[in-house]
């Protein structure tokens, strides 16, 4: 449990949006764990914001287990940065490590079992990620649907990051490609997270099209895991971040 000094009336609020697919409140509490993955480019993750998430999923599930997704960027570090091979590898780490030392201590409020952390490259090693991977490099090579559901997120991806500012140093179509690349990475991970018991994602966004498609049973011969998971998309009170950095919370 958390330390119950780190609960403060302060906090952003956070709630339900969706879930994908529909549940009820009584199936969601039938579940005792729950992941989150940590986008380290996202605001939401840090500060007040990291503090609400902790406690409600500490408050509604027994355990949250919270994979830092650093090795994972990788990707972004080949189509924003122009780095590839142990190049990106490394600096993509060191963002773990970068990010692991800026919130230790909201992360030392909680004991596990209730939070665990682990990092990215951990999820890689496991058996149940090798197997989900491969079945969607193949449905990517053979399925025009499927391949089309992702590269729509690629591209979806891309054009906010131009939005941004955040122009690729590589082509259009690399872009595209290597995004893809990390999409069937991170989709293969949440398929072996489910298959070893962990079925419940928290994340405070909505989830990928192409997981939406999949969970409306649009493809076939998808990972068994993908089939059992359920995708909570939180909200978190905006207005009360603002309000916050003005009495002085730390919005890191």
């Amino acid at each position: 449990m958390p330390d119950p000094a780190f609960k403060s009336p302060d906090l952003p609020q956070i709630r339900i949006v969706k879930t994908i697919p529909k549940a009820t409140q009584q199936q969601l509490s039938s579940y005792k764990h729950c992941y989150m993955g940590i986008s380290l480019d996202n605001p939401s993750f840090y500060g007040r914001s990291l503090q609400a998430l902790l406690l409600w999923a500490a408050g509604n599930y027994e355990q949250c287990l919270v994979i830092v997704g650093d090795f994972l960027r990788r990707y972004n570090e080949q189509i924003f940065s122009g780095t590839a091979g142990e190049a990106a590898e490394n600096a993509s780490l060191q963002s773990g490590e970068n990010y692991i030392a800026q919130t230790r201590e909201i992360f030392s409020r909680f004991s596990e079992p209730a939070v665990k952390i682990i990092r990215w490259k951990d999820c890689l090693e496991k058996e149940e990620y090798k197997k989900a991977k491969k079945v969607l490099d193949n449905l990517y090579d053979s399925d025009e649907a499927f391949r089309s559901s992702l590269q729509k997120d690629a591209f979806s991806f891309i054009n906010r990051q131009k939005r941004n500012k955040q122009n690729p140093k590589v082509s259009i179509e690399n872009a595209i490609d290597i995004s893809s690349k990390y999409l069937l990475e991170e989709v293969a991970v949440f398929s072996a997270l489910s298959e070893a018991g962990w079925n419940v994602e928290i994340y405070p966004g909505p989830e990928l099209n192409v997981l939406v498609d999949i969970a409306g049973g649009s493809f076939r011969d998808v990972p068994a895991g993908l089939k059992k998971r359920i995708n909570i998309e939180l909200q978190i009170d905006k207005q009360q971040i603002t309000q916050g950095k003005k009495t002085g919370y730390s919005s890191q």
